[in-house]
């Protein structure tokens, strides 16, 4: 794994700038074949970066054949700490040093702002390869701008990050189901009490991940009855509601009970669960991919973990997903974005797909080459809970492409929905509900000024195209309702 600071970029741009300079100076004179066949090589170098750590197997063994197809290219590949990479990536594009191929781990910014602010190249997939998508992959404004594919889902949306992780030793020590773990918040609570003596501890997370903080602040919100952050029956934002206020008040409870690992206020998502496995806490929240860093970094541990779905207020819950964004873009700073696109159409295919469940990341977007797989149990397991407990929601896109202009020109309030959490937590927010309400009501108010300024431009769009009024709660939202909302 590489990790990133601004003072490192700036000695690695520096030192680019001056080798650039030098081969500038040099070109006057004969280059010798070996020269030549350098400055061949290095002309078709792709670099790539992304923060799927479990992926670092399979993304090599996919530049590797890629290489060999295609004499004289190099990918030169760059694993992030998610917690780092937003930074890396805006500090390289304003410096134009960003790679030219990348996730958007860390912007916090719609990809959709991100297509009209220029950061991306259209990708030229092959026909052969776009026709393995699934039908229901690409949409308007989320995949496909101005009629140009610009990204596609390689994970299926069948998902969340806050399956509950935990030693198996510790919850059946704590009298807890060792196979799978509480399902409700109170079970959650009891166990994580039960399981806090002699310097171990119920639970443990990257409190400092605020971006990740949120993500499960929306996944508990949504176990609680919360369709999403958006009611898609009325459009209204319900940050404010019941739903999220009791998910933040139950994380605040695990705060007051004292069953938190201390430290847990100064780590973000990897060094809680490096934390973690060494038996300082009995239980983790983390995506389906938890096991896939474990069994690789900490194979030792890996007998020793089990997992269970999300915990809610009476167990069973279904969560409410939009279909998935795309994973990988082309830099529109890449001087290379055809043999880029060359790359990513690697990735649509049966074989790579197959290989992302054997890593074990995010569940692909086939689904059902994971039974087949050779992955730990746990993971089988967590795809089955996705599958069971998953549908997939409506998108404002899916009905009018013009909400994803809607969507670019929008702000994101500050304090951000995971700094909210993170001040809850920490005591500095005492009033949950209000923070909350002013939060939603700062959505509500930047989601009409950013439609008035759209409509402006001559878009038709309005908060109507947030309805849906024919969306079933525990249904899959499928291409074809759009047309009869």
């Amino acid at each position: 794994m590489t990790t990133f600071d601004r003072r490192r970029f700036l000695r690695v741009a520096g030192a680019s700038m001056a080798t650039a300079a030098l081969g500038v100076s040099g070109c006057a004179r004969t280059s010798s074949k070996e020269e030549r066949d350098t400055q061949s090589e290095s002309q078709h170098l792709l670099r790539w970066w992304d923060q799927f750590q479990p992926l670092k197997a399979l993304q090599e063994k996919t530049f590797r054949g890629f290489e060999s197809a295609h004499r004289g290219v190099r990918v030169e590949y760059t694993v992030y700490n998610p917690n780092e990479m937003g930074q890396a990536l805006q500090l390289a594009y304003k410096s134009r040093k960003i790679a030219d191929v990348h996730s958007i781990a860390g912007l916090s910014t719609p990809p959709a702002r991100l297509v009209k602010d220029g950061w991306f190249a259209p990708v030229d997939l092959p026909e052969n390869a776009r026709s393995m998508l699934p039908a229901d992959a690409l949409l308007d404004g989320l995949h496909v701008f101005d009629e140009k594919l610009y990204s596609f889902p390689i994970f299926s949306f069948r998902q969340y990050t806050t399956l509950n992780w935990f030693n198996k030793q510790l919850v059946e020590r704590a009298g807890g189901d060792p196979e799978n773990g509480p399902a409700t918040w109170e079970e959650f609570r009891a166990l994580a009490r039960s399981m806090t003596k002699g310097g171990v501890y119920g639970w443990i997370q990257g409190l400092q991940f605020a971006e990740r903080m949120q993500a499960h602040l929306i996944d508990l919100a949504k176990a609680a009855g919360a369709p999403g952050e958006t009611d898609p029956r009325t459009g209204e934002y319900l940050h404010g509601g019941d739903a999220f206020v009791s998910a933040v008040e139950f994380l605040r409870s695990l705060v007051r009970d004292k069953v938190v690992f201390p430290a847990s206020t100064s780590l973000d998502a990897r060094t809680g669960r490096a934390r973690w496995v060494t038996g300082v806490a009995g239980m983790f929240f983390d995506g389906c991919w938890n096991i896939g860093v474990v069994a690789g970094d900490f194979k030792e541990f890996a007998d020793k973990v089990g997992v269970g779905p999300i915990p809610s207020p009476e167990g069973g819950a279904v969560l409410h997903n939009p279909p998935t964004d795309g994973t990988f873009y082309i830099s529109s700073q890449s001087a290379q974005p055809e043999l880029a696109g060359q790359l990513l159409a690697r990735l649509v295919t049966d074989d790579y797909q197959a290989g992302l469940a054997t890593q074990m990341d995010q569940p692909p977007l086939n689904l059902d080459v994971v039974q087949q797989a050779d992955v730990h149990p746990t993971y089988r397991r967590a795809i089955q809970l996705f599958q069971d407990g998953v549908r997939l929601a409506p998108t404002p896109v899916g009905r009018n492409a013009a909400t994803a202009q809607v969507v670019a020109a929008m702000r994101a309030p500050r304090p951000t929905l995971g700094e909210l959490v993170q001040g809850i937590l920490s005591g500095q927010v005492a009033d949950a509900r209000k923070a909350l309400r002013d939060y939603a009501a700062k959505q509500t108010a930047e989601r009409d000024r950013a439609i008035a300024e759209v409509v402006k431009s001559g878009a038709k769009v309005g908060v109507e195209d947030w309805t849906f009024a024919n969306w079933t709660a525990g249904k899959d939202y499928t291409a074809d309702l759009y047309g009869q909302a």
